[in-house]
């Protein structure tokens, strides 16, 4: 009995606590719960802090891939500009076969098309409708109808899909928010955004806001150095025209659904708006919001992001974080319930490793399923990861990449030298730079690379990341672009305005250097009686056939332009006595007078060649080409197929 009541004793002495462990406990529980509290506040700021910063940086992003795009966009715009101006007409024909193999949807994703308006001064309209009529439809007319000073019309919007054929006609001139960024565009004599409307391709369904954007063209030769010369020298405008909703539907890649975009014109209003994602949903006051603005085209967009309850997806750590402080502060207060609280602990932990452990294998696939090559390198610059784009990307099996310097797979040792950017990424700086890169099978592309310093615990680079992407095709797009602004689109030849370019720069280099060069004149005997007989197909044929032969009686120095028809010139950058300029003169005209083959039919024509060189013949361009063209014609009225030089 007295045993049994003992070990009662004891038991309940166990059970019991103390006064002073009771307040120690109090005190030590309401310090756990007090700093918990701290740490879950800390922990939601830094959270908050994150997202934002997170949805900011896809802020900037979003304007960045906007302002490049339309960067692209002016390009298109130039090279249309260009080629107009390399026509002595205005040829809509050609203009119209210049667009339908320009191919631009595909490399200028969002365009809704690409179109000339045409200027109509007062009283010319009857006579523009009367040769609309004949290139277009004998219903053609310009709309709507009303007595207005001056006019516009659309001649040519291609693709000329159904809903494109609507605006053909339509007096963009009319309405006043397309008229404010046309006569901007005039007074700049540079690309010019309009601000929002609705597009007259637009139906009764799927109705979007619109925005265009408008390249003046000048008449070639004319001055345009003042306002009022521009209006004097205007033939049209060159312009594409956006549907919002169509344009911007790339933009949020990245995170589709996750983000709300809207797009307003200059003011952040309803009536201003341009483009919403996430459209009739009213806007929250989370505070989760970004705003950029972007200057396009003379016209300011604002740009406002807003992160929507599921861009929280990622995984959160706060309650794992939290319920860890509240653990520590338990084993503080109660150490009789240590091993209870140690299996919860354990047992909050296993899931939290899981949590990560998915984590991980997430972006693990991520990084392999990427279409980019992602790398990583040590302190040397030695690859010790590829994921599998990367092997892809440089063509080569990925045993053979782990341990060869990054560097090495560069073009001609193209980019900066090892130890420049290992010296920047040990700085903490990251860098971005374009190289050419060499495949496994010797072929060349171009790729982007961007570089981030990777750190060990005390801070110390341990190496580096390495982000490759493929902009060959982008590069090859620009190229084409510069190509198709400078050259003849038919024969290859150089246009009007690119020789001009090069005959200044040689009347320049010959000036200041006192050396002579000579300027050749070339016109096509019979070509019209061949493209009038046999068709415009035959005559582009043997256009391009002839070409292909002067080029191949010039030397790689020279430059051969085409004036438009079955017109060319050559300049001969630098020739001694007088008789170099006749021998190549020769040349093309033997080259010429043999007979072409084109479809199975024999061809024969010849060529009168004019020559004027500088200084003897005249001092400017201006002069010398009007010499050369001179005795061209002195070289016609001679007989033909013969060079002739003005004394």
């Amino acid at each position: 009995m007295h045993d049994a009541e003992g070990q009662g004793a004891d038991t309940t002495r166990v059970r019991t606590w103390s006064p002073v462990g009771g307040v120690f406990i109090a005190i030590a529980l309401a310090c756990a719960i007090g700093a918990a509290f701290v740490v879950w506040r800390h922990l939601g700021q830094r959270h908050d802090e994150q997202v934002y910063v997170h949805l900011a940086s896809h802020s900037a992003e979003v304007v960045l891939k906007v302002s490049e795009r339309f960067h692209s966009y002016r390009m298109l715009l130039r090279g249309g500009q260009a080629f107009l101006r390399s026509r002595d007409d205005l040829d809509l024909a050609m203009w119209r076969t210049y667009l339908q193999r320009l191919s631009f949807q595909e490399d200028f994703p969002g365009v809704q098309g690409i179109g000339f308006a045409q200027w109509i001064l007062p009283g010319q309209l009857e006579a523009h409708t009367r040769a609309m009529r004949e290139f277009a439809s004998s219903d053609y007319r310009v709309w709507p109808d009303g007595q207005r000073e001056f006019l516009s019309s659309i001649v040519v919007l291609e693709p000329a899909d159904w809903r494109n054929a609507r605006a053909i006609g339509y007096d963009m001139y009319s309405e006043p928010v397309r008229r404010e960024a046309m006569d901007r565009a005039v007074r700049s004599a540079e690309p010019a955004l309009s601000g929002k409307t609705i597009l007259v391709q637009e139906t009764e369904s799927d109705v979007q806001a619109g925005v265009l954007l408008y390249m003046p063209l000048f008449g070639d030769g004319m001055p345009v150095a003042t306002e009022a010369e521009r209006w004097a020298a205007l033939r049209g405008w060159v312009y594409l025209p956006f549907r919002m909703a169509s344009l911007m539907r790339q933009m949020l890649d990245q995170h589709p659904g996750q983000i709300r975009m809207q797009v307003f014109d200059r003011i952040h209003a309803p009536d201003a708006l341009l483009y919403d994602s996430h459209a009739g949903m009213p806007e929250s006051g989370s505070g989760r919001v970004s705003t950029e603005r972007a200057q396009l085209g003379g016209i300011e967009w604002i740009i406002r992001l807003e992160a929507l309850p599921s861009f929280d997806a990622e995984p959160d750590i706060r309650q794992a974080e939290f319920v860890s402080v509240v653990l520590v502060g338990v084993l503080l207060v109660v150490t009789a319930l240590f091993f209870a609280i140690t299996r919860e602990r354990a047992a909050r932990l296993a899931r939290t490793t899981d949590s990560l452990r998915r984590s991980e294998a997430k972006y693990s696939a991520l990084v392999n399923l990427a279409h980019d090559g992602i790398a990583a390198t040590d302190a040397d610059f030695r690859l010790t990861f590829v994921n599998p784009g990367f092997v892809v990307l440089v063509g080569r099996e990925e045993s053979r990449l782990l341990g060869q310097s990054l560097d090495e797979l560069w073009a001609d040792g193209g980019g900066e030298r090892r130890e420049v950017i290992l010296a920047r990424l040990g700085e903490g700086e990251s860098k971005r730079y374009e190289v050419r890169l060499t495949r496994g099978d010797g072929r060349q592309l171009t790729v982007l690379v961007s570089l981030a310093p990777l750190n060990d615990g005390w801070g110390r680079m341990k190496g580096a990341i390495a982000l490759l992407s493929d902009i060959t095709e982008r590069k090859e797009a620009e190229r084409r672009i510069a190509h198709m602004a400078t050259h003849d689109i038919l024969t290859g030849a150089v246009n009007r305005l690119m020789f001009g370019e090069l005959l200044g720069y040689a009347l320049v280099q010959a000036r200041r250097s006192g050396h002579r060069f000579a300027l050749l004149f070339i016109d096509l005997d019979h070509f019209k009686q061949v493209n009038d007989d046999m068709g415009h197909h035959v005559g582009d044929l043997l256009l391009c056939e002839a070409v292909r032969r002067m080029q191949g009686s010039i030397r790689s120095s020279d430059a051969l332009g085409r004036r438009g028809g079955d017109e060319f010139v050559v300049l001969l950058p630098e020739v001694g006595a007088d008789k170099d300029a006749e021998i190549v003169a020769e040349k093309i005209r033997s080259a010429l007078e043999k007979p072409f083959v084109l479809e199975g039919r024999e061809v024969r024509i010849s060529s009168s060649i004019g020559i004027a060189v500088y200084p003897e013949d005249g001092n400017d361009d201006h002069e010398l080409m009007c010499r050369a063209d001179e005795a061209m014609y002195r070289a016609k009225l001679g007989g033909r197929n013969r060079a002739c030089r003005v004394r």
